[in-house]
């Protein structure tokens, strides 16, 4: 049986039981926005979501985009555990690019995509939601930025340091000496505006009675944040460390 096609089939009127059957980490996601499987599994979700003032088409579409699309895309899930390339920044580079900045922008699109309407809804209910949305539209264009520019413009210089000492000019050292101190700064502007999204957020936790919708959102921000953290302490901790030894040994 293919799991993943199982899980395809399924609509609301499957038991919380049989979604966990098909895939053990939809019921994760499930848990992860407040719902509690264990004491419902033969109960189905359109009874569940009924329950909790859910909308059991919206949380069903987002368990299988979450555990569907992404394994067709082939996107592994990004663990604590930093892979060990060695001193090979070129690899370093390529991982970051292939495993985090295509989780990173769809989360990123999801969370544009959805907050002003849930902004609209409920930001009279939440007032929190209104002060979230001139940082979260900052943070949008920055994260925008960084990506684009790590990929297109400094990890390819990075990897031109993969040759040998004859093949880095002065100006190309200038650029990468450049090309560092505007990831460090974006990182700092990034890492503010993540936490004053935080902060201002209701620390992304979710209300009492608060809607499926909203919960979404705040599982899909803690994602979005706690990945572009990994991906800052692997440039802090190993790429960064690896471009300055190798421009001291120039």
């Amino acid at each position: 049986m293919n799991t993943h096609s199982t899980l395809a089939s399924l609509t609301p009127d499957a038991t919380i039981a049989e979604i966990i059957s098909a895939d053990q980490e939809a019921g994760q996601l499930l848990a992860s926005i407040g719902m509690e499987p264990a004491s419902h599994k033969e109960e189905t979700l359109r009874s569940v979501c009924q329950q909790l003032k859910w909308s059991e088409v919206e949380v069903l579409n987002w368990v299988k985009k979450n555990r569907l699309s992404r394994k067709d895309q082939n996107k592994k899930q990004i663990s604590d555990d930093k892979p060990d390339f060695g001193e090979d920044i070129n690899h370093w580079c390529n991982y970051l690019v292939d495993e985090y900045h295509p989780q990173l922008l769809s989360l990123l699109g999801e969370v544009s995509s959805d907050f002003p309407r849930i902004s609209q809804l409920h930001g009279n209910q939440y007032i929190w939601l209104k002060y979230m949305q001139w940082p979260l539209e900052n943070f949008d264009d920055k994260l925008q930025f960084y990506t684009y520019f790590e990929h297109k413009k400094l990890f390819p210089i990075f990897n031109s340091l993969s040759g040998g000492k004859r093949d880095i000019l002065d100006g190309t050292i200038q650029k990468l000496e450049r090309g560092i101190e505007i990831v460090k700064e974006d990182q700092k502007v990034l890492l503010n505006l993540m936490n004053t999204i935080e902060r201002k957020g209701n620390h992304l936790e979710n209300p009492v009675g608060a809607c499926s919708t909203l919960r979404i959102l705040n599982y899909n921000l803690r994602k979005l944040f706690s990945t572009l953290r990994k991906e800052f302490a692997i440039e802090q901790e190993i790429i960064i460390p690896l471009i300055k030894e190798r421009l001291n040994s120039i």
